[in-house]
């Protein structure tokens, strides 16, 4: 773990080269992880992003702050599924897109994905959300199925459908913090 300060304010990082062809940046609580191919020059990574970076460190800082505030909603995970996939079923016949399989699994790092077939997979952990907060995670899977990359056209087609997507990303970390504080608190581990 290193400390570096660019600007006013510290940065905590972690460096983990890898066999990669592209850098990229993953906020991770307080640290800053930096993914860089074996001869990549992460400090190169973090002066060009440093926008960004500064961008989701105040983020997260909000979204810490809603998280004391959000409510988890109990939800058999049978449920959950039923609702998982009636949303997606109304989704892609809205976007006239084909839907593959919606499965839903624990996963560690991210709410949802999806695969070029059609296939979408919520993390579990999205059956203590609130149904606008699963109908939003749905739709932003399924939108990848139109537009793989998060750029402006993928923005402008999330917005299209739910035009406080900015509101709704901010409560989904907080959700999160939440979810993980829920885990530290019953045992499980947290990677």
């Amino acid at each position: 773990m290193t400390d570096a300060v660019r600007g006013s304010f510290p940065i905590r990082y972690r460096i983990i080269r890898k066999p990669v062809k592209h850098p990229r940046l993953e906020l991770w609580g307080s640290e800053l992880r930096i993914i860089v191919p074996k001869n990549g020059n992460p400090l190169r990574v973090i002066r060009e992003n440093r926008r960004w970076i500064i961008e989701q460190i105040e983020f997260v800082k909000r979204a810490r702050s809603v998280a004391d505030r959000v409510k988890l909603i109990p939800r058999t995970r049978r449920k959950f599924k039923a609702l998982v996939r009636k949303i997606a079923e109304e989704y892609s016949r809205k976007l006239n897109i084909s839907l593959g399989d919606v499965r839903v699994r624990k996963m560690k790092s991210c709410w949802g994905c999806c695969s070029k077939s059609g296939n979408v997979t919520i993390n579990s952990e999205a059956q203590y959300l609130p149904e606008n907060l699963i109908r939003y995670l749905v739709y932003h899977e399924l939108c990848h199925l139109i537009r793989w990359r998060h750029d402006r056209v993928f923005r402008e087609l999330i917005r299209k459908a739910f035009p406080n997507c900015e509101e709704l990303e901010l409560e989904l970390q907080a959700y999160w913090i939440k979810l993980n504080e829920k885990r530290l608190q019953i045992g499980e581990p947290v990677s």
